[in-house]
């Protein structure tokens, strides 16, 4: 009968712990956030992901009532970025906003990775697509991914493809066509589009393969034509353009996501109204019309079917790492 009575106790001191510790989550989530928040954008200012977070970033003042200040902190890979959300609280105010190569590529890629995308960070969120194309100078006689592809193989050694980061999503996905074509041509990474574009338009490099949204000004200009689209998907800003068959040898695929994640350990409630405020932002009116003028497409998934999402993409980098000789030894 006493060891009973022990039990009962023991079980009613477990019941009103959970009911404490219930209260206190929820009371966290109540109180969230009682400061200014910070949004790290690690890519430079002015760049389509900048545009989308210091979008977002305006829309989460209004609705949480809070400074968000964001803070952009480019190069190495997105890894000083995430290493200055991990030395934080895990408290929901410090937001990070990351690419495939930070969530789905680096511990591919980079040997030593001071950080583990799938214990360190948790995601709220895929806020969008991110789709990419491939373009030339708008004098170059290819009109079509094809007859790159035919101009390439007449001319082994002599064509050069940029892209914009080095083992990002563009690099993995052009040097993955490459092998899988038998293609002799040289991939040049660059630090971003702006140079890029630059040396493209110059006549450097014969093709270039980027975010829509990053380059998209100088087709409108006239100084660059688009030969595809770089996934199945058209795009609904440009489609006639020529798009990719799925599983095909001949498929020239990047697959490119936006995620908004914190650091693990960040309230689940925290969470959830953090995901519930950025679906509310992006369905606005002005949010949808600044997507549509980079070409990008709202995803807004939970933050469970983030999480299944970019263990999934995870996997498939790994293979393409392995496949292309990327992977970091």
């Amino acid at each position: 009968m006493e060891a009973v009575c022990r039990l009962r106790s023991a079980m009613r001191c477990m019941l009103a712990g959970a009911a404490v510790l219930t209260a206190t989550c929820a009371s966290a989530a109540t109180a969230w956030p009682d400061r200014p928040l910070r949004l790290v954008v690690p890519f430079p200012a002015g760049g389509s992901y900048d545009i989308i977070g210091r979008t977002l970033a305006r829309k989460l003042e209004q609705r949480l009532g809070q400074p968000v200040v964001v803070e952009n902190i480019a190069g190495g890979a997105t890894v000083p970025g995430v290493s200055s959300v991990l030395k934080e609280k895990a408290d929901g105010n410090t937001l990070l906003l990351a690419s495939d190569g930070t969530l789905s590529i680096n511990p591919y890629t980079i040997k030593g990775l001071r950080y583990r995308p799938d214990t360190d960070l948790t995601p709220v969120t895929i806020v969008s697509t991110v789709p990419h194309w491939i373009i030339t100078r708008a004098d170059r006689k290819q009109m079509t991914l094809s007859e790159l592809k035919s101009h390439i193989q007449r001319n082994p050694g002599k064509v050069s493809i940029s892209i914009n980061v080095v083992a990002g999503a563009a690099h993995l996905g052009l040097a993955d066509w490459k092998r899988r074509n038998g293609l002799d041509f040289t991939i040049v990474p660059y630090r971003g589009s702006p140079p890029a574009m630059a040396d493209l338009i110059g006549g450097q490099t014969y093709a270039h393969v980027d975010v829509i949204g990053s380059s998209v000004n100088y087709v409108q200009d006239g100084k660059a034509k688009p030969l595809a689209v770089l996934q199945v998907e058209p795009v609904a800003q440009f489609p006639a353009l020529e798009t990719q068959r799925a599983g095909g040898a001949d498929a020239l695929q990047v697959r490119g996501n936006l995620a908004l994640v914190v650091k693990a350990g960040t309230p689940a409630p925290v969470i959830d109204r953090l995901y519930q405020e950025v679906k509310a932002s992006v369905h606005e009116a002005d949010f949808a019309a600044r997507l549509k003028t980079l070409s990008y497409e709202p995803v807004l998934s939970t933050p469970e079917q983030a999480r299944r999402f970019l263990q999934t993409e995870s996997i498939r980098y790994g293979a393409i790492a392995r496949a292309v000789d990327l992977e970091s030894n």
